[in-house]
């Protein structure tokens, strides 16, 4: 695995005793906390007075305002009673802070500093209606912020889960729909995580392709695939293929091509066995997209364009960048039997990928119906629960062994 990143990176829990200091005013800030058990009491002097600013609960958020400026704590934070905190670090805040639109950073800032403002104010305030002011500002901005907090517990439950191997590769077959013989799978991603369950992949993908997690992660999933296709060939003595979704910060990442090539020449295996699939909407920034399907050429990793057609349909990406499939997304087909523009569409991709020297891969296939017209039309693969849905190695290798 690369050193370069924390496989195992964790924003620990700290528990403290009640009276214990937090943090004191003045101090440097390097963390945020999140309150899980307990009570933690804010204070400040306020002319050589001990003042209690608030006396915040589980759930509650405090201690961020030092990772967006930098600035000193501007109160002190004591255990109440017996706490337990989730820490957070200045990575996940300065992130998405960096990655955010130049206005929407500027917003932010500016938000920022409005809260500092009126927490200044709070202090020295004699009126009540500067109580009820501030008050009624926290409340417009406090659904939103549980919501932030919640998306914060899960990505430390994600890393996490990710040390203690909650996370699992599953396997979708994808079938050759002229010979109808398996020729590949979909390497897919499931967490079984024991507080939260099987957790969506559309909740928890998103999220690490969203911060620098993407990346041990699918650095993992590599290893396990060219496993898994080793694993296939002992027991089935089937050379088969294996599609893995890459994404943009993935190809953006200077080393990513370089373990690929590394970790494949290691394993032996043939580069053709491990097929790339990348989203349309990730060639937006060409010179180094362009680069990278360059390289994985060269090297011999076959492109799956996905997505296409539901996104920018820009026509200049396949005249731009070579690529070896495209992949028909399942809205063109839950309905193909249905729908005459479905079949439409179906047929326009299939006929576009051939004039272009491009195989096609259906995904979503969940009839016979469906199944026949994308045949009658020509498309080369297929993947969807009429064949299979996802299944672990195990049973990916019984379904081979009965197909």
């Amino acid at each position: 695995m690369s050193e370069k990143y924390d496989f195992g990176q964790k924003f620990p829990n700290q528990t403290l005793q009640a009276g214990e200091c937090i943090f004191r005013e003045g101090e440097t800030g390097n963390f945020a906390y999140i309150i899980d058990e307990g009570e933690v009491e804010i204070s400040t002097l306020v002319n050589n007075k001990y003042t209690v600013l608030n006396i915040l609960k589980a759930g509650d958020m405090f201690g961020e305002l030092a990772l967006v400026d930098g600035s000193p704590r501007s109160a002190a934070a004591y255990a109440k009673t017996n706490v337990v905190l989730t820490i957070v670090t200045s990575e996940q805040v300065k992130t998405r802070i960096e990655d955010a639109d130049p206005i929407l950073k500027l917003l932010l800032m500016v938000v920022m500093n409005y809260f500092r403002l009126e927490t200044g104010r709070l202090r020295s305030a004699k009126e009540e209606s500067d109580q009820i002011f501030l008050d009624n500002t926290k409340k417009e901005y406090q659904e939103k912020i549980y919501q932030a907090i919640e998306l914060i517990r899960l990505e430390s439950d994600l890393r996490s889960g990710f040390k203690q191997n909650q996370l699992v590769c599953f396997y979708q077959p994808i079938i050759d729909l002229k010979s109808n013989l398996i020729v590949g799978f979909e390497v897919l991603l499931r967490w079984f995580s024991p507080t939260r369950g099987n957790v969506s992949p559309s909740v928890f993908i998103p999220l690490a392709e969203s911060t620098s997690l993407i990346i041990p992660i699918g650095e993992w999933l590599l290893e396990k695939s060219l496993e898994a296709i080793l694993q296939v060939k002992k027991e089935t003595n089937c050379d088969i293929f294996l599609s893995i979704n890459v994404a943009q910060k993935q190809i953006y990442d200077p080393d990513f091509l370089n373990i690929i090539k590394e970790k494949i020449k290691h394993s032996s295996i043939n580069p053709k066995q491990i097929k790339l699939e990348i989203l349309e909407r990730s060639l937006f920034e060409g010179e180094t997209a362009l680069s990278l399907v360059k390289n994985c050429r060269d090297f011999g990793l076959p492109l799956v364009i996905d997505d296409f057609g539901t996104g920018y349909a820009n026509l200049s990406y396949l005249k731009n960048f070579k690529f070896d499939t495209m992949k028909i997304d399942q809205c063109f087909v839950k309905e193909l039997e249905n729908n005459d523009k479905d079949e439409i569409i179906c047929r326009t991709l299939i006929n576009l990928s051939q004039g272009l020297e491009m195989t096609t891969v259906a995904e979503g296939i969940e009839n016979q119906q469906q199944l026949d017209i994308l045949r009658s039309l020509g498309c080369n693969y297929g993947q969807g629960y009429f064949f299979s849905q996802p299944l672990p190695l195990e049973k990916a290798i019984d379904f081979i062994k009965q197909y």
